[in-house]
């Protein structure tokens, strides 16, 4: 008879849901306090055994709250289906109403101390048994939870709910799942032996991110994916580091210890657990492709090989939220990696989690929503809420096989919130383990190749002032490996810089990302503007001809290194730019090496075609072409005296000796007149006495001042 009343009761329940309007609008109840699902136990109850839930209440109002009880809540009917989850999932928490159990309950205070006070928490457990619970006979998925209410009102004045898959037979397909558990974190090395800040000493300590992640990642059959540059920076830690502030302060770091248990705790794990490497520094993958920054996919691609430790994994390829178009997918598997791993709300095809993908690189599909938790209120994102929800949609998933394929789901482990939950090896009868690499083997399913790429995706990427000022950054660092003789570690070096500073992590993290590259970006200035001089006079005088030369200076000025005689050398050419090339040039000087504090100097060969001041420029260059140093300007004054001075000396010598010339005639002409007794230039009979003349001087003509 009982039994007969349950499945009425039920039968009435579900078609009230089905006749019901849904009111999309309706709001959320306010609530006084916040309920915290902290655990559920089992998490897949049989019907004669019995429900554990834990957890703690908060008072969120001002005020304070007397006499508080927390009970057990339930609804009766299953959710049997995807609608039906869905449903759950954005109804208020009041929807549906449910059924409190008033047979278990819990006072929240005490008879000394009636009030929770404001900000006050107060920890819960209720245990029941299931068929206390009256549930309607059917397999499914039931809404569970806590409602708390004020002794005397039967209003809730908090609620929690969670899904609870009761099951007692087995679906008929088997579902395979592989959780791939990631490992890696904001970048934070700006220089060797220093961060930019010390936040992976709290992720790697003893309640930190990545050590939930970590023993999540040791759980039976899971696979790990890591990222190299995490690696990298923890082993910098291991062995002692500095924090370095936007003021260039530095102080001791502080997880010198935490870092060393972490890399051996990874060690461990590397040597028994299926593994994958990340790209180095887990760059934004769409961002770079669709800012035209391809290149810096390659330099993350040989970043991985500075990590020994990782360098034999296979290569793994995750943009970020698992989304991508076209143009991503095929960037990304131009790399050729072992997978692509994408949402499934992004590629969307055939319910198998493997797909055929570009240049025959499949693509592992994970399942976006399961990592959101739910139903509501908040908090639904607790470990208890992502776990049962996961479990809810693998056997929703699971009973509705019915195509033959390979079905199967991917759990993307990313939170500590997930890593609580996922370190226990799943139970449930309609679930198979078992690893990416065994998930590989299996062929991949043919699909159209549409990708879904949202605007939020889009909204999502690295900010356009993020992409500018890594152009920059990789410019620099391209530019310093190629200034340098031996370039080789800088330009090793430098991919890996660019790689970190193009991280997905950097997404609303721009205030973290200028403190991180601004001291590195100003190293590079100094050492590209300032550390290789031009050293010139800033006024040159020359002649207008071919071949005339004048001194100028190169100044290495980079510091050098008696233990590396070649450290810090640099190569550079140096080429001018006249503002009149058809008046003047000057041929550039063919590039030279020049150590560590040292200088070079050549002589710049004009040639000049006519008079006038020229303004020419001097600027460095590498010896691919690339700008180093400032320009040096410099005024080269042309005169004319090449060929103009030779006219003038000839005609002086013409002048000089017509002048010779017409003198000593006339002064031989004088000489006749006086023989004669004529005065010379006085004809006779004139009046001149000639007792009044000059006498004529009787030197010789040779002796004669012309």
């Amino acid at each position: 008879m009982r039994a007969a009343r349950v499945l009425l009761a039920v039968a009435v329940s579900g078609l009230c849901m089905l006749l019901t309007p849904i009111r999309a609008s309706a709001a959320e109840p306010v609530a006084s306090v916040s309920i915290a699902i902290t655990s559920l136990s089992p998490d897949l109850p049989s019907r004669d055994g019995e429900i554990t839930v834990s957890g703690r209440v908060t008072n969120i109002t001002k005020e304070r709250l007397y006499r508080l009880e927390a009970l057990f809540w339930r609804n009766q009917a299953p959710i049997l289906g995807r609608a039906g989850m869905e449903q759950a999932l954005v109804s208020n928490s009041n929807e549906p109403l449910g059924a409190r159990y008033t047979g278990v309950f819990q006072d929240l205070t005490t008879p000394q101390n009636p009030f929770l006070a404001p900000n006050e928490s107060v920890d819960f457990t209720l245990r029941v048994r299931v068929s206390d619970l009256e549930l309607s006979p059917t397999d499914g998925i039931y809404l569970m939870g806590v409602h708390v209410l004020q002794r005397g009102n039967n209003v809730a004045i908090g609620r929690a709910r969670v899904f609870v898959p009761v099951i007692a037979g087995k679906p008929s397909s088997k579902l395979t799942t592989t959780t791939i558990v990631v490992l890696n974190s904001r970048p934070s090395l700006v220089r060797k032996g220093a961060l930019s800040d010390d936040h992976l000493a709290a992720e790697v300590g003893e309640n930190g991110r990545l050590t939930a992640l970590l023993k999540a990642a040791n759980a039976d059959k899971a696979t790990f994916a890591v990222d190299p540059a995490l690696i990298d920076e923890l082993k910098i830690m291991s062995a002692g580091y500095q924090v370095q502030d936007s003021e260039g302060t530095t102080s001791a770091g502080t997880g010198q210890a935490d870092a060393t248990r972490w890399l051996q705790g990874f060690e461990t794990l590397q040597g028994s657990h299926d593994g994958y490497r990340l790209l180095y520094g887990s760059p934004d993958v769409a961002a770079l492709v669709h800012d035209g920054q391809e290149s810096v996919l390659e330099d993350a691609a040989n970043a991985n090989k500075l990590v020994e430790s990782t360098r034999s994994l296979p290569l793994l390829i995750l943009p970020g939220g698992g989304a991508a178009d076209e143009a991503v997918a095929k960037a990304a598997a131009a790399l050729h990696p072992a997978a692509i791993l994408l949402a499934d709300t992004s590629a969307r095809g055939p319910a198998t989690p493997v797909l055929a993908g570009p240049e025959g690189v499949p693509i592992i599909r994970f399942t976006a929503a399961a990592n959101k938790g739910g139903p509501g209120p908040d908090p639904r994102e607790t470990a208890v809420h992502v776990h049962q929800r996961m479990l809810t949609e693998s056997w929703i998933d699971a009973t509705a096989a019915r195509d033959g394929l390979n079905h199967g789901k991917v759990q993307l482990i990313t939170k500590a919130a997930q890593a609580e939950r996922s370190d226990r090896n799943l139970q449930a009868p309609w679930l198979k383990e078992r690893t990416l690499s065994e998930l590989l083997k299996s062929t991949p399913a043919a699909w159209a190749e549409k990708y879904h790429y949202s605007s939020a995706a889009r909204a999502a990427e690295l900010t356009p002032g993020q992409l500018s000022s890594l152009r920059k950054f990789d410019w620099s660092l391209k530019t310093y490996g190629d200034l340098l003789v031996d370039g080789t570690n800088a330009r090793a070096e430098g991919s890996a810089a660019v790689a970190r500073a193009a991280s997905l992590k950097w997404r609303k993290h721009d205030k973290a990302r200028r403190a991180f590259l601004g001291p590195q970006q100003a190293t590079l200035d100094e050492i590209l503007l300032n550390k290789i001089q031009i050293r010139s006079s800033a006024r040159v005088q020359t002649v207008a001809q071919q071949g005339v030369e004048f001194p100028i200076t190169i100044k290495n000025n980079l510091a050098a290194d008696p233990s590396a005689p070649n450290a810090g050398a640099v190569k550079v050419k140096l080429v001018f730019n006249s503002e009149n090339s058809q008046r003047l040039t000057i041929k550039p000087i063919k590039p030279t090496e020049i150590q560590a504090q040292d200088t070079y100097t050549a002589n710049a060969e004009v040639t000049a075609k006519a008079n006038g001041i020229v303004p020419v420029t001097a600027q460095l260059m590498t010896e691919s072409g690339r700008v180093v140093g400032r320009p040096f300007d410099i005024e080269v004054q042309v005169t004319q005296n090449g060929t103009t001075g030779w006219t003038i000396a000839v005609a002086a010598g013409i002048v000089l000796v017509a002048s010779t010339f017409f003198r000593i005639r006339q002064v031989a002409k004088e000489r006749t007149t006086s023989t004669s007794g004529k005065p010379p230039g006085h004809p006779p009979g004139a009046g001149t006495p000639a007792d009044k003349l000059p006498a004529l001087s009787s030197a010789p003509a040779e002796k004669l001042d012309v």
